[in-house]
């Protein structure tokens, strides 16, 4: 195994962020054209909201996944979560049993917003449930994290504990590049937080929350943070987002092009 193969790309419809948070660029770099761009074997795709979804065809996505190592689908929001129906997974396992690459499912935004306190525990588990044992094959469930969202508050962390313990991964994100300083102290909480869960750690390719381009420094500094976490098997790996600014010559994907050359052959 090499470093690549702990690399994934969030990958959302081409075009999805043209005229958006700052970007004027107009892109059409689809997710499997950015992972054979950036040099990465693995894909989380998110249509990104309930009126996205409707209109991807899932089928077409995978078809072009097919060389990829693992493919994780966006599942949804705290909301399927909190209606506790788990009919909705078998849709999911549906598209499992043609594409064997398929193998694990991710919950964006989960904390945002609080939404998550309207999710009874007993309904998680038994979605996380139907995920691992089902016909088709044990399906890992993963929820976004971002640093603004633990750290402060005790009381806060120790409410949404029992959250973080009902998923197999957690993937934390920085969402605005300033916070980006702050990463070595978050990442030492988030480990005590997540003491028998998988982790990985996301790179915003593009300042979403500063709606304007990421620096390469910054890029390059979280990278090499990420490599050093890899190596020492504190993370199991690495999310780059995202397509969608890809093609649109911005100086972070170059940087972050010119790392994973540099970088993505190294023996894990």
């Amino acid at each position: 195994m090499i470093l690549r193969d702990k690399f994934w790309l969030w990958g959302h419809p081409e075009g999805y962020y043209n005229n958006m948070y700052g970007n004027e660029g107009i892109s059409r770099m689809t997710p499997m054209e950015c992972c054979l761009y950036l040099g990465v074997r693995n894909v989380f795709m998110v249509p990104d909201g309930e009126h996205k979804h409707k209109g991807v065809n899932r089928r077409q996505y995978n078809k072009s996944f097919t060389t990829l190592n693992k493919v994780g689908w966006e599942f949804g929001n705290p909301s399927i979560a909190a209606a506790g129906d788990t009919s909705a997974i078998d849709g999911f396992l549906e598209d499992a049993k043609d594409f064997p690459n398929i193998g694990c499912a991710v919950f964006d935004d989960f904390k945002s917003g609080d939404r998550y306190k309207n999710v009874p525990m007993e309904n998680l588990l038994k979605m996380r449930e139907k995920f691992h044992e089902n016909a088709v094959r044990p399906m890992d469930t993963w929820m976004v994290l971002y640093t603004f969202q633990f750290g402060k508050n005790q009381a806060e962390d120790e409410e949404f504990q029992p959250y973080m313990d009902a998923f197999d991964g957690i993937i934390m994100w920085t969402w605005c590049e300033k916070d980006v300083p702050l990463i070595p102290e978050k990442f030492e909480i988030f480990k005590r937080m997540t003491p028998n869960t998988r982790r990985m750690v996301g790179v915003y390719l593009w300042n979403f929350g500063e709606q304007k381009q990421a620096t390469g420094e910054a890029v390059e500094w979280q990278l090499n943070w990420a490599k050093e976490k890899l190596l020492a098997g504190e993370i199991d790996g690495v999310v780059l987002h995202t397509n969608t600014m890809a093609d649109l010559d911005y100086e972070a994907y170059d940087v972050a092009l010119r790392w994973m050359q540099a970088n993505g052959d190294l023996p894990l």
